[in-house]
């Protein structure tokens, strides 16, 4: 079983590779899943649905994970990018991700970042 600094660098890596599956496989069937200002989901399908919609959001992004600060079972990465957004705009924002992990596996991961940015640039996410 992987610990809690493997689990998130396992996420992290496919989170940069662009591979929404392979971050699905470090989560728990029941993971809790938020974006500030966007989504609170609860469940691998949700989290599935929503991180299909959110990779048509951007293009050309730069993400820089500037560093991770584990304790125990929870983690802070801390990060920014930019990138162009689907309008030709600009993009540029920072943030924290606070990831919870339990047995190996991410229980809870809440992004937080600038919401005046989403809400400004992005469309609003309608679950299915």
């Amino acid at each position: 079983m992987r610990d809690t600094k493997a689990t998130v660098e396992a996420l992290y890596e496919a989170f940069l590779a662009g591979d929404a599956e392979g971050m699905l496989a470090v989560m728990d069937e029941d993971v809790e899943v938020s974006f500030l200002g966007q989504v609170q989901l609860h469940g691998k399908d949700e989290a599935r649905r929503f991180f299909e919609f959110a990779s048509t959001l951007l293009a050309d992004v730069d993400f820089a994970l500037e560093e991770v600060v584990v304790e125990d079972d929870v983690a802070a990465g801390i990060w920014r990018e930019t990138a162009t957004t689907t309008a030709g705009e600009p993009w540029q924002n920072h943030g924290v991700d606070l990831i919870h992990v339990r047995d190996g596996k991410v229980v809870a991961l809440h992004e937080n970042s600038d919401v005046r940015k989403v809400y400004q640039h992005f469309p609003r996410y309608q679950p299915s």
